[in-house]
């Protein structure tokens, strides 16, 4: 990180923010970090950015929850592919100097969270808040997890509930309505409380323990639910070349079933793999929730369907802002 006064401030702010390298490593400070390669056959790369006005509202969540969900999105992609993350660079641009350190803090929680160093980045002037992260991982001495290796008649897991997040959103947008015109407040819910569901909005959750014991399990393929679990199941079926028969979706409590396959940012991971027996003891021995079977891989790579009902491939649309996409495939 380089630039004017200003952006030396900021650098210093970021620098007081986060740990201290060890010993033989350079992180904040120079052209580049300098950092210990992993020990494993493979090195995972992956970037995602959040931008204000399309991942995130202001109004609604603080610069901490924004620095939180930038690492943790790309911590999850890390997941995905069964492996766990080393280190991060972050870019922020449009940040005043008043939210870098919200922005920080939200980083340096997701950093010690998830073991992932942010080792550096950049900042820029801009007329929105972007922050885009690019993250190192690794596989360890197993293959990553592709999309693209399902086979027809492995089963589907979930490693949890879905449609936390969507509710959490829309919980958020009804306070902030209310506040505008009327009386503040929520009607009383049934089932999960609108305080966890709004936490799963604004700091959503990387399942690294899950993709790893997948991986133990003998997963074929893997992909995390960010933009809805219709669309990304397709993602990973159209991937792999088999076709989708569900029995049924998890819908966490609070959440619609609509926001369970169309919401996104649940961040839940969706896998086959061909002994469901396995999975059962890999999670087990890990001490992780069991992951719920969801249905199959069949061989008709055009089969899309959910119980008797068409699955659409339904999810966020990045081009649309806040809109949701519904599209058959």
């Amino acid at each position: 990180m380089s630039g004017s006064d200003g952006e030396l401030a900021a650098i210093e702010t970021i620098r007081r923010g986060l740990p201290e390298p060890p010993a033989g490593e350079t992180w904040i400070g120079d052209d580049a970090a300098v950092v210990a390669p992993p020990a494993g056959k493979r090195l995972l790369l992956a970037a995602d950015a959040v931008v204000e006005g399309v991942h995130f509202d202001l109004d609604l969540v603080d610069a901490a929850d924004v620095g939180w969900k930038a690492l943790a999105v790309n911590v999850s992609d890390i997941a995905a592919m069964g492996g766990r993350p080393l280190h991060a660079l972050v870019m922020v641009v449009g940040a005043g100097a008043d939210m870098i350190e919200g922005l920080v803090r939200g980083l340096a929680e997701a950093a010690a969270a998830y073991e992932c160093a942010v080792v550096g980045g950049d900042l820029s002037s801009g007329p929105a808040l972007v922050v885009s992260v690019a993250i190192t991982g690794t596989a360890g001495d197993r293959e990553a997890v592709l999309r693209s290796n399902a086979r027809p008649g492995d089963a589907l897991f979930v490693t949890g509930p879905l449609g936390s997040s969507a509710a959490g959103l829309r919980i958020l947008r009804s306070r902030k309505n209310r506040e505008a015109t009327g009386p503040a407040g929520l009607a009383p819910m049934a089932g999960r409380s609108p305080d966890a569901l709004v936490s799963a909005y604004r700091r959503p959750i990387a399942r690294v323990s899950e993709g790893r014991a997948a991986v133990a399990s003998g997963a074929t393929a893997m992909i995390d639910v960010s933009d809805g679990l219709g669309i990304d199941l397709d993602r990973l079926a159209t991937a792999s070349g088999v076709g989708v028969l569900l029995d049924a979706v998890p819908i966490a409590e609070g959440a619609t079933r609509e926001e369970a396959l169309a919401g996104g940012e649940d961040y839940e991971l969706v896998f086959a793999a061909p002994n469901p027996g396995e999975v059962a003891e890999a999670f087990g021995a890990r001490g992780l929730r069991r992951p719920i079977c969801i249905g199959a891989c069949v061989s008709d790579p055009a089969m899309r369907l959910l119980g008797d009902e068409l699955l659409e491939a339904a999810g966020y649309e990045h081009r649309l802002g806040w809109a949701r996409l519904r599209a058959s495939p």
